[in-house]
């Protein structure tokens, strides 16, 4: 969202062509697209934090010296032996590792939980108020449709009664 130092501009869409309507509507649905695709990434990131903070927990005393599988890509795996169950390395982003003890980086897994939680609210929020203007903006479309149509039929029925030649027979 950008800064709050601008004003919202409020427009009266039932002044606007249904031209402009239909392009406001594909604008809001490209809007409401883009924020649920950010909705799951947060979620999904959320769901790997979670994850994490798991595995952290998995580290306990009567796990230490056990054989475990080591991950070197998605389908490969070396056996490793757990030595040390009092801290891990972190990534913290941007290819930077940081060795955390792991009760610091259950912590900080915390910190992320509830700082994407917070955002996906945010963001939930945004598509709730997108999602009611656009039914809002069908409604208006709806009814100029509506409209439009009704004044075709008696503009039609207006050139039929009107402008119609008579009938006349040859007897």
């Amino acid at each position: 969202m950008s800064g709050s130092s601008k004003a919202q501009q409020t427009i009266n869409l039932e002044d606007m062509s249904l031209q402009q309507l239909q392009k406001i509507k594909t604008q809001l649905e490209s809007e409401m697209d883009e924020l649920t695709t950010a909705f799951t990434q947060m979620k999904q990131a959320q769901g790997a934090f979670r994850e994490c903070k798991a595995c952290i927990s998995m580290l306990r005393p009567e796990n230490q010296d056990k054989t475990v599988l080591i991950p070197l890509s998605n389908s490969l795996y070396v056996p490793g032996k757990l030595s040390n169950i009092e801290s891990v390395v972190v990534d913290v982003g941007t290819g930077y590792y940081v060795e955390k003890l792991t009760k610091d980086a259950s912590g900080y897994y915390d910190g992320k939980i509830d700082y994407v939680q917070e955002n996906a609210k945010k963001i939930q929020e945004t598509v709730e108020q997108k999602q009611a203007s656009y039914r809002g903006l069908l409604e208006i479309m709806q009814f100029k449709l509506t409209q439009q149509q009704r004044q075709q039929q008696q503009q039609q029925q207006q050139e039929g009664g009107s402008g119609a030649p008579a009938a006349t027979s040859s007897a």
